[in-house]
C-alpha cells in the first residue's frame, strides 16, 4: 500500500493533483490510498504521525496555514523513508529555501509550468528507485522458495490442506506458509481482496463490484472479494474527501 498525502490550500491545485497521482497509480497497478488537505491542519498531522507504509507527501510551500518547507523538517524529524515533493507558484521565491533545508525531497514543482508532466517524472522516479522490490525469497520445510513478485498473480488460502497457493505466470506453488506470513514480505502491490485471497494490483485486468468477480490479464478469474474490500474499491475510484 502506498499512502500519498497532499496538501495544498487550492481546491482546483488540490483536485488536479488528486487527478495526476489516482490515474498513475491505476494505470500501473499500485494499491494506494490518497489523504488530501487543504490545510496543514491537526488531521495533517495525525495522519503524519500515524504509523503507515510507504508515505509519499506532496506539500504546498505557501499556504496560510503553514509552510509546506517548515513541514517537511517537522516530517524528516521523526521519519527518513518518506517521499517528499514541493509544489509552489512561486518557485524561484522558496527554492534556496528549499534546497537548503536539509530535508532530501524528491522534487520541486512549479504549478506555473507542466506540473501535470513534471508530477508524473517524479512519481515515475519514486517507483523505479525507491518502491521497486521485486526477489523475494523464503524458506518452507527445509525448502528455499524463490519467486519474482512480478510473475505473482494472486496467492489463495487453503483450509482444507492448510497450505497457501501461489498462482504465478508460470503456474501454481503450494506452500505452507500462511497468507499473514506471505503478506508480510510481499510489497505495495499486494493486498487482500479476501482473508483468503492476495492479489497483486499489477495483475488486475478489471475488478467487477457487482458481480463481486476479479479479472486477472491472463484471463482467469477469482471471486474472492470481501465486502470490505468492494467497499474500499468503489470509494477509491469514485470519491474525494477533503480534510
Amino acid at each position: 500500500m502506498i499512502n500519498f498525502i497532499i496538501c495544498d490550500d487550492n481546491e482546483f491545485f488540490l483536485m488536479e493533483i488528486y487527478s495526476v497521482v489516482s490515474n498513475f497509480c491505476l494505470n500501473k497497478g499500485i494499491n494506494f490510498e490518497i489523504h488530501v488537505f487543504k490545510s496543514y491542519n491537526n488531521e495533517f498531522f495525525d495522519i503524519m504521525n500515524k504509523e503507515l507504509n510507504n508515505k509519499v507527501y506532496i506539500l504546498d510551500i505557501e499556504t496560510p496555514s503553514g509552510n509546506g518547507i517548515d513541514i517537511a523538517k517537522k516530517i524528516r524529524n521523526k521519519d527518513l523513508n518518506s517521499f517528499l515533493i514541493f509544489i509552489s507558484s512561486y518557485t524561484a521565491k522558496y527554492v534556496n529555501q528549499a534546497v537548503s533545508s536539509d530535508t532530501a525531497f524528491i522534487g520541486y514543482i512549479s504549478k506555473k509550468k507542466n506540473y501535470h508532466e513534471e508530477l508524473l517524472k517524479k512519481l515515475k522516479k519514486i517507483f523505479k528507485f525507491g518502491f521497486q522490490k521485486n526477489i523475494i525469497r523464503f524458506k518452507d520445510q527445509g525448502i528455499i522458495y524463490t519467486f519474482d513478485m512480478r510473475n505473482i498473480i494472486y496467492i489463495e488460502a487453503d483450509s482444507k490442506k492448510r497450505r497457501s497457493i501461489i498462482h504465478t505466470q508460470n503456474g501454481n506453488t503450494e506452500v505452507r506458509l500462511t497468507l499473514k506470513k506471505l503478506k508480510q514480505i510481499l510489497d505495495y502491490r499486494f493486498e487482500y481482496s479476501h482473508r483468503s485471497c492476495i492479489i497483486n494490483h499489477e495483475h488486475v485486468f478489471y475488478i467487477d463490484t457487482v458481480v463481486k468477480i476479479i479479472k486477472f490479464k491472463n484471463g482467469i478469474t477469482t471471486s474472492l472479494l470481501s465486502d470490505s474490500f468492494i467497499k474500499k474499491i468503489r470509494l477509491q475510484q469514485t470519491q474525494i474527501h477533503f480534510m
